[in-house]
């Protein structure tokens, strides 16, 4: 089912475009900036950049995670269990499993949430 922006045609709404200055930037922890990049009904995806041993604390959400690391290196835990992830590796956190972050090195993501459970 394909939804249409409201005031717009169907054509329009299906071309949307977010340039870059409306894409808004959150100090979230320190050294941890996020700026979202897009976010619709369904899915949010945002691009983080991470100095060399920011950390983001434990937490958990009822929705998907998916991370592609752009550049760097992190160490990430998910229920307990440790992996290392660097550039070109991709990583899921399912819905309400807790998981955190420790930069190894300056790092860069692109995170994407889908945000009906």
């Amino acid at each position: 089912m394909e939804r249409e922006m409201p005031g717009k045609k169907k054509e329009e709404s299906l071309m949307l475009k977010i340039s870059k200055k409306d894409q808004s930037e959150v100090h979230v922890f320190d050294g941890v900036v996020r700026k979202t990049l897009a976010c619709g009904r369904d899915v949010l995806m945002a691009r983080f950049e991470y100095k060399k041993g920011s950390k983001v604390p434990p937490h958990k959400h009822s929705y998907e995670q998916v991370t592609t690391v752009i550049e760097g290196r992190q160490k990430v835990v998910i229920q307990d269990k440790e992996i290392i992830v660097e550039t070109g590796d991709t990583y899921v956190v399912p819905a309400d499993f807790e998981h955190e972050q420790t930069s190894l090195e300056d790092t860069v993501t692109i995170d994407s949430w889908s945000l009906t459970p």
